[in-house]
């Protein structure tokens, strides 16, 4: 059993107590507030959020080096051990009679007692109960860095958040999720990855975590410290690694597929249009129903589906077909654009528009239909040395250490080169049909950008690209 003199407090739906708890107590009771997630790769990827250097070279040397060292209090969820709080009457001390009409001074004071088998998290302050943590209880013995005379004994405040009984644990787990959310984004921005992991309103989030946790070509068997197909470190990508994908990225991608021509003209929202908003960012701030939120991920799962069906290179191995320099030639995989940020922007964009112009209901498709709808990405070479990526994506550049040419993703004029793709591939796989002038605008558009080394033309490359749509809409 554990006890702690206590100020009761309420705010919006929570119920939480003002308690304070010795340095050592903290560092052996309270986890980190990622723990509070059920899903174990989401959760590791959410404590690498803290950063480590922060903690030693700022706060750890804070609290060694100063003897007037304060920390603000702590939020901590209190989940379990049967909480219970015995109110004290200031009144019947004689003094305080004065006092025994204030509801709010007779029913606040007292003691909450915890039965012993609660777990405590930590939903605010993560980095100061890291430092806390290193001083008295450090992971790793070798780097034990000698905390203060006293320390231990030294206590803090702590905001103590109890979940109210009537919550199930899939609700109060994701209350707890929501608010630690709202305490780390409007105290201190996290990072993008962190929001997208635990935001509980922000329906590409939710949606985002359930297709790693349950889709087939994203989720990993058993449990793994690293998802093995999202990254959840930034969005850039590295040759060599096993992700499909980041999870920022995932994010991004999920929203224009799901940005159908009804919600752009009509607004976001299961309501009447009156309703609806037509801003991503007002939509994502709320939580919408439950029911609006299942019908966008089987939509969304629908999609990933068919792109799974219709586009065969999604099966190769992303840690074989992400290298720059491999063009297929002497038998490794090609360096393959679907592997990359650049490509799945360019390739889901224009899934997107193949759902939209070959879909009798774009709206409402079967697996069938958007399968046979996606079908032409599949006929598309996705190999970066191919044309009509080649010298428009993959750029022949001077590499200034070996003082020779290598082949590197574009980085000059790379938004007007994504563009650029993105219009070259709609024509390829037939979303729009033009005339011979336009077609002639298309191809000094795209000639214009290409960086190609010395000893290549590109006088005729044209002729290939021609080639290529005629293969790809026969």
């Amino acid at each position: 059993m554990q006890l702690y003199p206590a100020l009761r407090a309420s705010m919006g739906t929570w119920n939480y107590y003002i308690v304070k708890m010795r340095m050592r107590e903290v560092a052996a009771e309270v986890k980190f507030g990622s723990q509070v997630h059920e899903d174990f790769t989401l959760d590791e990827a959410i404590q690498r959020s803290i950063k480590e250097s922060r903690v030693k070279k700022e706060i750890v040397t804070y609290l060694i080096g100063r003897t007037d060292r304060f920390f603000a209090s702590l939020v901590v969820a209190a989940i379990g051990g049967s909480p219970k709080f015995y109110p004290v009457s200031v009144s019947d001390d004689p003094q305080f009679e004065i006092f025994a009409d204030e509801e709010s001074i007779e029913q606040s004071f007292g003691v909450l007692r915890f039965s012993g088998n609660q777990d405590y998290y930590a939903l605010d302050g993560q980095h100061r109960l890291k430092a806390i943590k290193t001083l008295l209880q450090p992971d790793d013995e070798a780097e034990r860095v000698e905390p203060p005379q006293g320390f231990a004994n030294e206590e803090v405040s702590v905001l103590m958040v109890i979940p109210p009984p009537e919550l199930t644990e899939e609700n109060w787990l994701a209350s707890y999720r929501r608010l630690f959310s709202s305490l780390n984004r409007y105290a201190r921005p996290t990072d993008t990855d962190t929001n997208i992991i635990m935001d509980e309103d922000d329906i590409f989030a939710i949606i985002t975590r359930r297709l790693i946790a349950s889709h087939d070509f994203f989720k990993a068997p058993g449990r793994h410290v690293e998802s093995l197909r999202v990254s959840t470190r930034g969005k850039a990508l590295k040759e060599g690694t096993s992700h499909f994908t980041s999870l920022q990225q995932l994010y991004d991608l999920n929203m224009t597929l799901l940005t159908t021509p009804l919600r752009t003209n009509l607004g976001w929202g299961p309501g009447p249009e009156a309703e609806r908003t037509n801003k991503i960012k007002d939509f994502v701030r709320f939580r919408p129903p439950e029911e609006y939120i299942e019908e966008l991920f089987e939509e969304l799962v629908l999609y990933w589906d068919a792109l799974t069906i219709a586009i065969p290179d999604l099966d190769v191995n992303p840690s074989e077909a992400r290298n720059h320099q491999a063009d297929g030639s002497k038998g490794e995989v090609a360096d393959n654009l679907l592997f990359w940020p650049i490509g799945q922007d360019v390739m889901i964009s224009v899934a997107r528009a193949l759902l939209d112009v070959r879909l009798d209901s774009p709206e409402n498709p079967t697996l069938e239909q958007a399968t046979e709808a996606l079908e032409p990405l599949g006929r598309v070479n996705w190999g970066l040395h191919s044309i009509p990526w080649r010298g428009l994506l993959l750029v022949s550049a001077l590499d200034a250490r070996s003082n020779s040419r290598k082949w590197a993703m574009r980085n000059e004029g790379r938004k007007q080169a994504i563009d650029t793709a993105k219009r070259v591939l709609r024509w390829i796989t037939g979303i729009y049909q033009s005339n011979l002038r336009e077609e002639s605008q298309l191809e000094n558009e795209w000639q214009d950008q290409l960086l190609l080394p010395p000893d290549e033309s590109s006088e005729g490359l044209w002729e290939n690209v021609r080639t290529i749509r005629d293969n790809v809409c026969s």
